[in-house]
C-alpha cells in the first residue's frame, strides 16, 4: 500500500543483527568475564584503554588490570561478589596498562543472569578518566591554594580591626575600624561560600544521617546568627519533629535561608521560622517581610550566580540558594519559593520523615552562606 511506512526485516537489519557492536566501540573497554572473572570477550575500546590484545588475555584474570595494593586487599573479588549480589557494582581507582602505567579507571560491571536466574558471568565497562581525574586534583590543589590565600590575610585584617574598634574613643574612627571589620568578615564569607561550593560536584564530605530534632538545630542557627540578624526579631515555632538528616548540612541551609530574610528584610522586621507537619514530610517555613523575589526570577533564583532583579547591590556572588537546593535534594527533599503570607517572601523547606540517606551517599557537605 502506497505510503505505508510500517518497518520489515531486510538485508540491512540481518546485517546489524550479526554484527558484533561491542567489538567496534573505542572510547569503552567492554568485557564479557565468566563466573570466575575469566575474559571471555575484548572490544577494540579494551584493546586501545588497556593495551592487551585479544590473544593476550582471553581466558585470563580480570585481576591483571588492578595494581597489586588493591589485588592483596581483594577489591577485584569484592567487586564481582557485589555485582553478583547488587546486580551491578561501580568503582573508581586507578588500573594497570598491559606496560604497567596506571590510569584512572571508571568501572562498571553488571550480573549476567540466564532465563532461571543463574549467574552466567559478568561484562564489565571500562572508561579511562586519567585526564579528568588530574584535572580534579589541580582544581583542588587550586582552591586549598586560594582558599590559604585570602583567608590568612583576611583574619588578619579582621583581627586588627576588632583590637582598633574595641580600643578607639573617637567614635568615628571606631566606626572606620568596625566598617573594616565587617568588610572583612563579608569577605571572608564570600570565600568560604566559593571553596565549599567548588567541592560541591566533587562530593568532597560525606553526609552523616542520624536522627536530628529539627528544634535544636533551628535554635542553634538562630544562637549563631544573632550579630548578623541584629536588628531583626526571629521568631521559632516549637515543634518536636525528629527527622534522618546530617545536623551540619540542615544547619547551614537554615543560616543561609535565615540570614537572607534578614539581610533582604528592612530594619526592625520580624522573620518567622514556621514548621508544619505532615504524614511522611515536615515543611519548614522561612518567612520575612522583605522586598520580595520577583516572579520573573522564581524559576532560575536557585540556579548558580542568579542573584535576582531585586537584590540590588546587596553583594554576594548569586551561590547560597544554589548549595541550599543541592543540600535539601541530597536529603530527598525540596525547597521552593511563594508569595510571602507576612508580604515578603515564604521560603519552604520540605524534608521527608523517613529515611532517605544513607553514610554510604556520599553527597557533600557545604556551607550555605552568602
Amino acid at each position: 500500500m502506497e505510503g505505508d511506512h510500517a518497518w520489515r526485516p531486510g538485508l540491512d537489519q540481518e546485517a546489524l543483527e550479526r554484527a558484533d557492536w561491542t567489538s567496534q566501540v573505542k572510547d569503552y573497554a567492554i568485557i564479557r568475564l565468566d563466573r570466575d572473572g575469566l575474559v571471555l570477550s575484548w572490544n577494540t575500546g579494551a584493546e586501545l584503554v588497556k593495551g592487551y590484545s585479544r590473544e593476550e588475555i582471553l581466558g585470563r584474570s580480570f585481576e591483571v588490570f588492578y595494581p597489586p595494593e588493591d589485588r592483596e586487599s581483594g577489591v577485584p573479588r569484592q567487586l564481582l561478589a557485589a555485582a553478583e549480589h547488587h546486580g551491578r557494582a561501580e568503582h573508581q581507582g586507578w588500573r594497570l596498562r598491559r606496560d604497567g602505567v596506571r590510569f584512572w579507571g571508571d568501572v562498571v560491571i553488571t550480573a549476567v543472569r540466564g532465563d532461571a536466574g543463574e549467574l552466567l558471568g559478568f561484562v564489565k565497562v571500562t572508561r579511562d578518566l586519567t585526564e579528568q581525574h588530574r584535572l580534579e586534583r589541580s582544581r583542588q590543589q587550586f582552591i586549598a591554594g586560594v582558599t590559604h590565600d585570602f583567608r590568612s590575610p583576611l583574619t588578619s585584617i579582621e583581627g586588627y580591626a576588632a583590637m582598633l574598634a574595641g580600643e578607639l574613643t573617637d567614635p568615628v574612627l571606631g566606626d572606620f575600624a568596625s566598617r573594616v571589620r565587617s568588610n572583612a568578615l563579608r569577605l571572608m564569607k564570600l570565600v568560604d561560600l566559593m571553596v565549599e561550593h567548588c567541592h560541591l560536584p566533587a562530593g568532597a564530605v560525606a553526609l552523616n544521617p542520624e536522627p536530628v530534632a529539627l528544634a535544636t538545630v533551628l535554635r542553634t542557627v538562630v544562637d549563631d546568627l544573632s550579630t548578623t540578624v541584629q536588628g531583626h526579631e526571629v521568631t521559632l515555632q516549637d515543634t518536636d519533629v525528629v527527622l534522618p538528616a546530617d545536623a551540619t548540612a540542615l544547619a547551614r541551609v537554615f543560616t543561609n535561608l535565615i540570614g537572607n530574610a534578614a539581610k533582604y528584610s528592612p530594619p526592625g522586621t520580624r522573620v518567622d521560622v514556621l514548621v508544619e507537619r505532615g504524614e511522611q514530610v515536615v515543611d519548614v517555613v522561612v518567612a520575612d517581610r522583605g522586598r520580595g523575589i520577583d516572579p520573573a526570577d522564581r524559576d532560575t533564583i536557585f540556579d548558580e550566580f542568579v542573584r535576582g532583579r531585586r537584590a540590588h547591590d546587596d553583594g554576594g556572588f548569586g551561590l547560597g540558594l544554589s548549595v541550599v537546593r543541592s543540600l535539601v535534594e541530597q536529603h530527598g527533599g525540596s525547597v521552593r519559593i511563594d508569595d510571602g503570607r507576612f508580604g515578603g517572601t515564604d521560603v519552604t523547606v520540605r524534608l521527608p520523615l523517613a529515611g532517605v540517606l544513607t553514610p554510604a551517599d556520599g553527597a557533600g557537605l557545604q556551607t550555605a552562606q552568602g
